[in-house]
């Protein structure tokens, strides 16, 4: 059957990605059955279930419920409060807060090989450099975990709240010589209509401010 989902009558029962395979269900029997079914199924294709990589994680119980075992090819599954499915951390409590902080440290160090990078090759005054390089490198890094990346709303007194999209947002006013202490959320208003402040001119005094904006926005939505 599955596991239940917020929409009614629909069931999730796998995640497969590639060599990446994620079971789910409300029914431990289930569970169980389905692991069964996955020792032929694997077989068929050729494929071995590293059991050492595979875990339980019981998700939203009761403080101490028991976990019942779960076997896979006669060998117990570790249980954990915890597991990464393609780069997004999923804990027993689905706190999204978490799995942003634990993509952060991969997308802070491309930021820094970006940052080395424009330094090394004296393109760091260069924003159209800057924002390819952002783009080829760090912003796969980040992305990598995109259902993470959300914002419930944007208006003048709020911003992003998701570490990640500080982190993006910080690199890109940084490389487009925007004050930090600017509000997101007027970049965005004004983007088309009126100037933003900057903390110096450089090699952007060419460029319109609205392009310049647009393009950090484009940028941060991609």
């Amino acid at each position: 059957m599955g596991a239940v989902t917020g929409t009614e009558g629909l069931r999730v029962t796998h995640m497969l990605y590639a060599d990446d395979l994620t079971l789910t269900a409300n029914d431990p029997v289930q569970l169980q059955e389905m692991l069964r079914r996955l020792e032929p199924y694997a077989a068929r294709k050729g494929l071995t279930v590293n059991v050492q990589k595979s875990y339980i994680v019981n998700f939203n119980a009761y403080r101490n419920s028991a976990v019942p075992v779960f076997r896979l090819d006669n060998q117990e599954l570790e249980e954990r409060d915890s597991f990464t499915y393609l780069g997004m951390l999923f804990d027993e409590h689905m706190n999204l807060h978490h799995a942003a902080t634990h993509t952060l440290r991969p997308f802070n160090a491309a930021l820094r090989r970006v940052k080395e990078f424009g330094i090394e090759k004296r393109i760091s005054v260069r924003p159209h450099a800057m924002l390819w390089l952002f783009k080829t490198y760090a912003l796969s890094a980040g992305m990598y975990a995109s259902q993470i990346w959300y914002t419930q709303f944007l208006k003048h007194d709020n911003g992003f709240s998701n570490p990640l999209q500080v982190a993006h947002m910080t690199f890109l006013k940084r490389i487009l010589e925007i004050n930090l202490l600017l509000q997101t959320g007027v970049c965005f208003e004004n983007a088309r209509r009126n100037p933003c402040i900057f903390t110096g001119s450089g090699q952007l005094s060419n460029f319109g401010t609205g392009w310049l904006i647009q393009t950090a926005i484009l940028y941060a939505m991609l």
